[in-house]
């Protein structure tokens, strides 16, 4: 009779189990091997690993034809382990292969051997069978979780705006053209306008979490061509200051609950210690930003962004003199921004943006939104845009549009920062690249 995996328990719960009780665990032979008259498994499950053992001889000689990387059942008698770690072990009494691997595996399993990004993520399915690899995913779930929990405490409208579009939001040169029945349509960059028609239809406050396209050539370990995008905007705002704080009260909100539910893990296998940041975060003006990297040896054009080892170089000052890993800089100049982006009357020059870096890395851009239809007009003239391929989107400002603002941030990145990964990839479940379009 085959075992019941609904009487299934986690390795993790073998752990806790009395000694002399009858359990059922299933997952990967990570490791596999008969020594003389006693068999080994070390059966790797999404909770983690637990040794199995048998001195029986026909266990002995099952488990002799189970390959690595093979999925069992077993049932067994939990026992306390003789190995120096000690804990619990299971004595093996029936075992099931559920799927035999072939032996050859493509890329190394047992961590021995440091295997290429590249060919880890041709064999993606196998990479994430890797208990550190598996943690950044479930570490990576508690920061999405926690970022759509601040928002529904908060009282935001969760919206899912189309993917397929008729007009580029963001930089022109970045888009997916494609052909929709016959009309030439965009891959989604991002969701701005969408989110600006929930605030103006009355939702107020609104986000989205969802993937965005850009067709950047980078080969950055920062930069990919699809991504998740977690985007908010809210109505009704005094300044620019507002989505500053607003932005500041969620990332503290996730960041605590990262450290309080991973912070020892991420400790021991990331060799991390994650800080919840205290706020108000430092912030930079743009020609103080350009101070500090000058003046640590960096380079800098006048009236333009940073580049990114001016960003670490800012980073480096600001956790330096402030010991605080996150810094805002603010205002941005206008002409690196977006036409939608306010600007104040008496600086037409910047516009009322940010950046928010993060461990030397940008992760957010961040702004109030011109929402007086006369103005916003004469912003896309200033931009040498056409009125007419916008025109649905410069109508909602002639019936009524609240003062507001928001931002948009990859939570890819933010991990890849939070746990020093060093490549966005390492943080992307199946990446997307200039030259990856498989698995």
């Amino acid at each position: 009779m085959a075992l019941d995996l609904h009487k299934r328990i986690y390795s993790k719960e073998v752990q806790s189990s009395k000694a002399g009780s009858q359990v059922i665990v299933a997952g990967w032979a990570a490791d596999a091997k008969s020594l003389g008259k006693i068999a080994f498994i070390k059966l790797r499950d999404r909770a983690g690993i637990i040794q199995l053992v048998s001195s029986d001889k026909k266990i002995i000689e099952q488990a002799s034809k189970i390959t690595n990387e093979s999925v069992i059942a077993v049932e067994g008698k939990v026992q306390a382990s003789k190995a120096k770690a000690g804990g619990n072990e299971i004595e093996i009494s029936k075992i099931e292969v559920l799927s035999l691997s072939d032996p050859k595996l493509p890329i190394d399993m047992s961590g021995k051997i440091e295997t290429d990004l590249s060919k880890r993520l041709d064999w993606r399915f196998l990479d994430l069978r890797s208990q550190k690899h598996k943690l950044i995913f479930e570490i990576e779930t508690e920061v999405l979780a926690a970022m759509r929990e601040f928002c529904l405490k908060e009282g935001f409208f969760e919206i899912c705006s189309p993917k397929f579009q008729g007009t580029a939001a963001e930089s022109g040169a970045e888009t997916f053209w494609i052909d929709y029945f016959g009309k030439k349509a965009t891959l989604a960059q991002s969701p701005q306008f969408y989110k600006q028609l929930g605030v103006i239809a009355g939702f107020e406050k609104v986000f989205e979490c969802a993937p965005v396209f850009r067709a950047n050539p980078s080969h950055t370990t920062r930069h990919d061509t699809e991504f998740t995008s977690f985007d908010i905007e809210i109505g009704f705002i005094k300044s620019v200051d507002d989505i500053i704080s607003l932005e500041e009260r969620w990332l503290k909100y996730i960041l605590e609950r990262v450290k309080e539910k991973f912070g020892r893990q991420i400790k021991e296998v990331f060799g991390v210690e994650i800080v919840a940041p205290k706020i108000p975060f430092p912030r930079v003006t743009m020609d103080e930003a350009h101070k500090i990297v000058k003046s640590l040896g960096g380079k800098v054009e006048a009236g333009m962004d940073l580049d990114s080892e001016g960003e670490k170089l800012l980073s480096q000052h600001i956790l330096k003199k402030f010991r605080h890993e996150f810094v805002f800089v603010t205002p941005f100049p206008w002409k690196v921004r977006p036409f939608y982006h306010m600007r104040p009357a008496n600086n037409p020059d910047v516009s009322l943006s940010y950046d928010l870096l993060y461990n030397g890395l940008e992760i957010t851009t961040g702004a109030q939104r011109e929402h007086r239809y006369e103005k916003l007009m004469e912003q896309v003239k200033d931009k040498g845009l056409n009125p007419k391929s916008i025109q649905w989107y410069l109508d909602m400002f002639r019936f009524g549009a609240p003062p507001h603002g928001g931002f948009g941030l990859s939570p890819t990145r933010v991990v890849m920062q939070m746990l020093n990964l060093g490549n966005v990839r390492e943080a992307t479940f199946v990446p997307r690249d200039t030259e990856r379009l498989t698995p």
